[in-house]
């Protein structure tokens, strides 16, 4: 009796779990259609026949193999078949991470069961990389049915979209890399000129880079054309980042995107450190110490009330003062207040640090923009928190993502005209994420929007030819490699 008595206890607590986990998985389910979110993709399973046919129900058990069900008192979850793509659910958060691995991007929903702290978590199908260039071909055929597609090189690909909506017309031009298909391809930013002043037309950028297609990249500066935000070129540090804004990095063939933070020092021989703020951009507060290089120009800009100048060259201060200093060819001048470049002396032997977070070890290029348009697959616009209210509304729009098979994306849109009438932020994101972005942001756009592919200007520009910016995000083949 005692046995019978245990079996039966064993399986109605099995059952009793296995309820809980479809009631949680449904009522997920349930606020997903109650908020019109598209949830094809998800491929709910509970998949029970791949629950192994015995385990303890005693607790506690610890397992560190997520292909395990964890159950006690406090927790409990399916296993996760890599193969089926099935649901995952916990009933509690300090085991979120306890199903991943190296081949799986895992996003949570966030499930309001009354009483149960709960996380739910779907998987989705992984891509593998298209490296045929025939079925690659057939892929932008089906992916662009309403538009006319041209090949660059390649791997290199132009779409142009006339898309009708009901505020009116759209035009898009996308050009879609697939970097597996070709290793010689290059994405990389290009300034206007030598230095981070004056500005130029893209199409000139382009040419001068012996380039197949380019766009329009960074906000700037008006008066100086100062690229404002994160640009990274060949691993050199041009300008640091503006309020933390989200940013593109680009390494081998693979992409990264984040808001990124700066952390800088200046480290004397005997120990002494000071903290740097920023790098060659304009100064945002009177108590910041930034630090010019020659790309800046020949000459610091002023000091801050209170503040003095600190040339470096060869690694050794080699001037003090109030005034502005000139920049030497790879030296520097460091612009602050005296309460904290005071501590300096002429002929000290110092040291630059900087570190960026995240830290994108391996990242050559980089280049900011701003807000993100889509975030680990979700459309995500976080326009306050990076203090860019003011390009709200519907505007010519110029954007950058990349999916989760590693393809590249450049996106322009029109506006402001007849023929296309531009696209608000969330447009623009529903955009990237129908071509199957997993991350995205938004660079500058209005009248600075401009794409150009094989020397020719392809969208409609607000100013005949392309404004003038400071910078351009390019696309190279490097034949010779």
């Amino acid at each position: 009796m005692y046995y019978l008595a245990c079996r039966s206890e064993k399986f109605f607590l099995t059952f009793i779990s296995f309820l809980m986990l479809y009631s949680i998985t449904y009522s997920v389910i349930a606020q997903d259609k109650a908020k019109d979110i598209d949830i094809s993709p998800y491929k709910f399973k509970l998949a029970l026949a791949d629950i192994p046919k015995t385990f303890n129900l005693t607790p506690p058990i610890i397992t560190t193999n997520s292909d395990t069900i964890k159950y006690n008192n406090e927790q409990a979850s399916l296993r996760i078949s890599s193969e089926k793509n099935l649901l995952v659910s916990f009933l509690r958060n300090d085991i979120k991470n306890s199903a991943t691995n190296q081949n799986m991007r895992i996003f949570p929903a966030i499930s309001s069961v009354s009483g149960l702290d709960t996380l739910t978590y779907y998987i989705p199908q992984v891509k593998t990389s298209i490296t045929d260039k025939k079925k690659w071909d057939d892929a932008i055929k089906n992916k662009y049915r309403d538009g006319l597609i041209r090949s660059l090189a390649p791997g290199v690909k132009h779409i142009a979209i006339k898309k009708y909506t009901k505020s009116g017309p759209m035009f898009i031009n996308v050009v879609e890399i697939n970097p597996q298909i070709n290793p010689n391809i290059s994405i990389e930013p290009v300034l206007s000129g030598s230095g981070l002043s004056g500005t130029g037309k893209v199409s000139t950028m382009v040419a001068q880079s012996n380039a197949i297609a380019g766009i329009n990249a960074s906000f700037f500066k008006q008066s100086t054309g100062t690229p404002l935000g994160t640009l990274i070129i060949n691993q050199e540090l041009l300008t640091g980042p503006i309020f933390d804004r989200v940013t593109l990095g680009i390494g081998n063939g693979n992409f990264k995107m984040a808001r990124i933070s700066l952390q800088g020092s200046i480290n004397t021989s005997d120990g002494r450190e000071i903290k740097i703020d920023n790098v060659n951009q304009p100064r945002m507060l009177s108590s910041y110490t930034l630090i010019y290089s020659s790309k800046w120009g020949k000459l610091a800009p002023p000091s801050p009330q209170y503040g003095i100048q600190v040339a470096i060259n060869n690694g050794k201060v080699t001037k003090i003062s109030k005034n502005r200093l000139n920049i030497v060819e790879n030296g520097f001048v460091i612009v602050g207040p005296e309460k904290q470049l005071g501590k300096l002396k002429v002929n000290d032997e110092v040291k630059i640090k900087f570190t960026t977070n995240p830290n994108w070890t391996g990242i050559k290029h980089a280049i900011s923009g701003g807000p993100y348009l889509i975030k680990e697959g979700q459309i995500f616009i976080d326009v306050k928190d990076q203090k860019l209210q003011s390009i709200g509304g519907r505007n010519p729009r110029t954007a950058v993502g990349y999916t989760q098979d590693n393809k590249f994306m450049m996106v322009t849109v029109d506006g402001r005209q007849k023929g296309s009438v531009g696209a608000t932020l969330t447009e623009l994101a529903g955009i990237m994420k129908k071509f199957g972005c997993i991350n995205a942001m938004n660079l500058d756009g209005g009248s600075s929007t401009q794409m150009i592919v094989q020397n020719r200007i392809v969208n409609n520009p607000l100013n005949r030819g392309g404004s003038y910016v400071a910078n351009g995000l390019i696309v190279k083949v490097n034949e010779n490699e």
